[in-house]
Formats: C-alpha cells, structure tokens, sequence
C-alpha cells in the first residue's frame, strides 16, 4: 500500500459530485496516511451556458476536508480545449501555475501526479521535481459528445500513456484498445465502498422516507441521467408495470421528455454519498440502463459493486464489463428482455442470493483496488 505519500489528483468529477473512482482511491490513500491534493476538474468560459450552477466555479477556492486532504478548485478554462491543441497548452500552463501556488502556500511536495484527463499531457512539461507520472484511464475520452475533437483527443491520450510511468484502465475493452499505446498497462476494475453500502442489509438503517411511501416493487438507478442513458428500456418498463415504481438517483443533463411521460418515474435528484445506501435499501431491485455504445462499451460501473455490496438484485444492459457478473447479474440484450428479467429477478430473489452478491461485493472493494495500484507504482520505482 502507498503511505506518506503526497499524491496531486487530476480528477475528471468534483469531489464533492458523485463520488467514484477518484474520490474513492484517494480517500483510501488518505486514510494511508498519504497527503492528497484532489483538483476538481476546470470548467470553461461556456460552462455555465450550458449549466448555470457551474457559476459558482467560475473562482478558485482551496477547501481542506480531512487531516490529509484538500480540494482545489481551478481557473476557469478557455473553451475548445479538447478541439484546438494549442488551445489546451494554453489553458495547462495557466492550471500548472495555479497548482503550484496552491502547493507551495500548503507547504506540500508531490511525489505522484495521478490524472484521470487525458489533457493532462500539455501539463507534463510545468510540472516541478521528479514526481511519478500514473495516467488511470476510466473512459473512452474520445467517445464523449460535446466539443471535443475525437483525432486530438486520442492524440493527447497515446502521448499521455508514452508519458506516464504507470498506466491503469478500468475496463478489459479499454486495455484492448490502449494496449499499443504503452507497454505495460494495468486492468484494475472499479469498486466499491462495501461497508457503506453494506449498510442498506443493516435492520438498524430506515430505508429513505421519499422513496418508502411509493407504490412497490421499486426499481431503482444511482447515477448521472445522461445521454447514456438506454431510455426506451426505462420506458417498456414503466410502461409494462404502471403500478411500479422506477427511480432515478443522480443529475440529470440529457434531455428526458420520453421518461417524463410516464408518472411512475420519479427523479429525485443528487442525494448526499452518506445517504445513498438508506435509498438503496428501499429499492426491490436496482438496474444499469446502459445504452451500447463506443463510449459505454469501456465503462465498469461503480454502481455495478455497489448495487452487489448492498445485497440487491441487479439487471443491466449487455455491458462487456458486466458479463463477468453473469453469475450474479442479469443481463438484458433488449428492452423486452429488460422487461422480462426484471419481473423474475424480483419473482426469484432470495436471502441466499444476496449473501452471493455481498460476497462478491468483498472481493471488489477499494481497498483491494488501492493495494493492486500501489503495487503497481512501487514495482515502477523499484520497490
């Protein structure tokens, strides 16, 4: 495991949104006794056009959350970063000094820069000391809608791998795909907090009082409402089972009119990480609605190991990461079969079954994931 060291975060969510691989490694580093700085990721000039609570991120703030943690939030990014390079090199230099300062007004060192932005490169040459480079490769960057340039995006990202000392993905599609872009990169799945959301098992946690009153069973979906999102399966399901509940967890940013015409949907919004696992217990069954697509087909779902470590039955969509869970998982290649294996995963589940799933749940949890990329880095200096 890693300890004493001062590790720089580049992280593609905010500390404070839904937390997922960034927040949780570091969190596991922290309580290693490793000194984390966690930047949020830059948001642009035309941030807020498209979503006006990203106003108030248009000033840096330094925020400390724990004994060995801050959170840095950056300055504000010139748009078409991810379209133009030079773009990019601008808008990292402007980042690198603005980190620099932050580290030398807390009196840190780094000894690791870890990145989850494939921008990242451009920062490389401002970087100061010797510091270890690891690149954790959590998506398909060149996939993502929005202003983004695919060609320019890859091109950052193969110089990001030839750049990093150490390089992680989390998917097998994504270690087939980068496998010529470095020589040595590491397969380390998500995970998952197993004894928070153990908790949604525990007699003594109510289960959410906004979603016990609804009419059961009740389905249920922790994540972002993106586009994403394989509506239509949503949808053949509210629409085969009007006395059922479905309830979407997490922001929402695509547009969602077909969802909205069935009012046995609700959207409950973000929830607080601390709560999540009192909604997760008032939820019969919990799904993964993934659309198939070249962005999704990279992606191992956090939600996957946390919908297990809560004991509660799951359905996806033909997810490739997902069909190691077969066992564990149903898995739906269409909306109809979506439809169908929700009606028997709640027909057929049982206590024996969950004791399966919080089982696996153990085998997955970030503490694991933390030691296999510790061991990682201290093979790459040496240890």
């Amino acid at each position: 495991m890693l300890k004493g060291e001062t590790i720089v975060c580049l992280a593609a969510a905010d500390y404070h949104g839904m937390w997922a691989r960034a927040q949780q490694l570091m969190a596991v580093y922290a309580r290693h006794d490793c000194r984390v700085l966690y930047i949020d990721p830059p948001v642009t000039l035309l941030s807020p056009i498209k979503n006006p609570e990203l106003r108030k991120r248009l000033t840096t703030q330094l925020d400390r959350v724990g004994e060995n943690t801050y959170i840095f939030r950056p300055p504000v990014f010139l748009p078409f970063g991810n379209m133009r390079r030079r773009i990019n090199k601008i808008n990292q230099r402007r980042l690198a000094c603005a980190v620099n300062k932050t580290l030398k007004k807390i009196g840190w060192s780094p000894t690791l820069w870890w990145t989850y932005l494939v921008n990242s490169v451009d920062l490389l040459p401002y970087l100061p000391g010797r510091a270890m480079v690891c690149y954790d490769c959590a998506d398909e960057h060149s996939a993502f809608p929005g202003l983004i340039d695919a060609a320019v995006v890859d091109k950052m990202e193969r110089e990001l791998f030839a750049a990093s000392s150490v390089n992680l993905v989390t998917a097998r599609q994504l270690l087939e795909r980068k496998k010529t872009y470095a020589p040595d990169i590491e397969f380390i799945p998500n995970g998952a907090d197993v004894e928070h959301f153990g908790q949604a098992l525990s007699a003594s946690l109510p289960a959410a009082e906004e979603v016990a009153h609804l009419p059961g069973p009740v389905i249920g979906y922790v994540g972002a409402v993106s586009s994403w999102l394989d509506q239509e399966a949503l949808a053949a399901l509210a629409g085969a089972q009007p006395g059922w509940s479905i309830v979407l967890i997490g922001p929402v940013d695509t547009d969602v009119a077909l969802l909205k015409q069935y009012s046995n949907i609700y959207f409950l919004g973000k929830k607080d990480y601390r709560d999540l696992p009192g909604y997760i217990k008032a939820f019969n069954l919990c799904v993964i609605p993934f659309k198939i697509n070249d962005l999704t087909v990279g992606v191992n779902p956090v939600k996957l190991y946390e919908y297990l470590a809560a004991g509660k039955p799951v359905v996806s969509t033909a997810l490739p990461e997902v069909r190691g869970f077969a066992a564990l998982v149903s898995i739906a290649e269409n909306s109809q079969r979506f439809v169908d294996l929700v009606k028997e995963e709640i027909r057929t589940d049982s206590r024996e079954k969950a004791a399966r799933r919080v089982r696996a749940a153990l085998e997955n949890s970030w503490e694991a994931r933390a030691e296999a990329a510790a061991g990682k880095i201290l093979a790459a200096r040496g240890h």
